[in-house]
């Protein structure tokens, strides 16, 4: 294979002796030191592979050598990854030539002692083109069925573990154009699924069983998320984490069907002798974060944003409820036909640390029949109900919630409340100021 032709524009004349060191002991002996001009004319004649652009120099020619680089409106066809080099005082310009297409960066003086550190970071840089060069090739190929087979093996592969949603959100063809700091941001619903009792379920199953067990439900409830347009972002040993980029409708169809899926599933564990599994399934919908963390030798993409947090406690919350299928107001107030699911609104509920409430709504599409219809009959007792808890009228709301209670027994939430209102309760909550939300420390 051709060494590959590195460019070095610019930079102090005590560093350009180490530099070649460095590279020359890394195997890349293609190397030229130019100016800024010299490197536009060999941009223009596609004659190198990776340019290393130091901004000491002026900013008209650090940003003439970048637009020759990257060159506008052709995409990744003609791009010469560049590398800038600077030092820790210029991290502005260094931000500045990143969010201009510059690939990565490298402090100077260059340290021959950690010599690793400079090196390793070309290696990369210089093997992401390689693959994004690929790629382009057997796109744009159907000459070479070896060539587009591979591709296609590489990108079922990489999909597996990097959902093709979480690379196109980031504007990326393939885990070969991802950089560390990509992201974007979008206004998604996030779902959390956690199997009930798993510690004391596990316990009783060997490793390998646990393995099979998990992939059998995994492999029952995944593809309800794909088909109602979420794609997961990771598996938390038994928990889910996925994200719908579209309407939360989508999201809550899924929770509802994911529900129905797991009562078959029951079935089967029931005839093979098995215990059935409960989960718990919590919804939040707001803006976050799709991006890349960690270092340039070891990323992963991740969401960040505090309507992960909710979601996740949310769901926690189905513990403290009784309940199975939680979503937040947001998710709500975001359905086009909130009638077309069994909702009904609970306290509004602030977690442990957090300043702001949250409104909270149970979905009881999948109770069993008899007690949905209990629960549909009793609405409007119930929201006045909770009316009065919210307004700190815990006598009158334990009332109307003990009534409920007794007449629809396994109506676990209208019990909770009751209990809520006892006057142990009411003496454990304190003189603080009651601001009509309910606040529950989630695991």
């Amino acid at each position: 294979m051709a060494a590959a032709r590195i460019v070095r524009v610019g930079g102090q004349e005590a560093d350009r002796a180490s530099l070649e060191t460095l590279l020359q002991g890394a195997g890349h002996t293609d190397v030229r030191f130019v100016t800024p001009a010299a490197a536009v004319e060999i941009v223009a004649g596609k004659d190198a592979d990776l340019i290393l652009l130091d901004l000491m120099l002026s900013s008209a020619d650090v940003f003439a050598v970048l637009r020759a680089a990257q060159p506008a409106g052709n995409g990744n066809v003609h791009r010469i990854p560049v590398i800038v080099t600077a030092p820790y005082s210029a991290a502005d310009r260094v931000a500045a030539c990143l969010q201009r297409g510059a690939e990565d960066f490298i402090l100077t003086p260059f340290d021959e002692q950690f010599g690793l550190l400079v090196t390793r970071r070309i290696s990369l840089c210089l093997q992401r083109r390689q693959m994004r060069e690929f790629t382009l090739r057997v796109q744009s190929s159907t000459s070479d069925p070896d060539e587009t087979a591979f591709m296609q093996v590489y990108s079922d592969a990489s999909s597996r573990f990097v959902p093709r949603e979480f690379l196109e959100n980031l504007g990326r063809n393939s885990l070969a154009e991802v950089k560390l700091g990509d992201h974007v941001e979008r206004c998604m619903t996030v779902f959390f699924a956690d199997i009930r009792d798993f510690t004391s379920l596990s316990e009783q199953m060997t490793p390998q069983e646990n393995f099979n067990f998990l992939n059998s439900y995994l492999r029952e409830v995944t593809p309800v998320i794909r088909a109602h347009n979420g794609f997961v972002d990771k598996y938390i040993g038994d928990g889910i984490m996925a994200l719908f980029p579209g309407a939360p409708t989508e999201a809550l169809s899924a929770a509802v069907e994911i529900q129905k899926r797991l009562g078959h599933y029951n079935l089967g564990r029931q005839a093979a002798g098995y215990p059935p599994i409960r989960i718990g399934i919590g919804l939040h919908y707001g803006d976050l974060i799709l991006g890349t963390i960690g270092e340039n030798e070891r990323m992963q993409t991740t969401v960040i944003s505090d309507v992960v947090n909710v979601a996740s406690r949310i769901e926690g919350l189905n513990k403290t409820f009784g309940t199975s299928l939680l979503v937040s107001g947001t998710v709500v107030e975001q359905l086009q036909e909130p009638g077309t699911f069994k909702l009904r609104r609970l306290s509004d509920v602030k977690a442990k640390g957090k300043r702001k409430s949250v409104q909270l709504y149970e979905c009881f599409d999948n109770d069993p029949q008899d007690v949905a219809e209990e629960k549909i009959s009793n609405a409007r007792v119930f929201e006045a109900g909770m009316e009065e808890f919210r307004k700190g009228m815990f006598l009158t709301a334990g009332k109307i919630f003990s009534r409920i209670a007794e007449i629809s027994r396994r109506d676990v939430v209208a019990a909770y409340y009751r209990d809520r209102c006892t006057l142990d309760a009411v003496r454990d909550r304190g003189r603080e100021r009651w601001d009509g939300a309910e606040k529950i420390s989630v695991k």
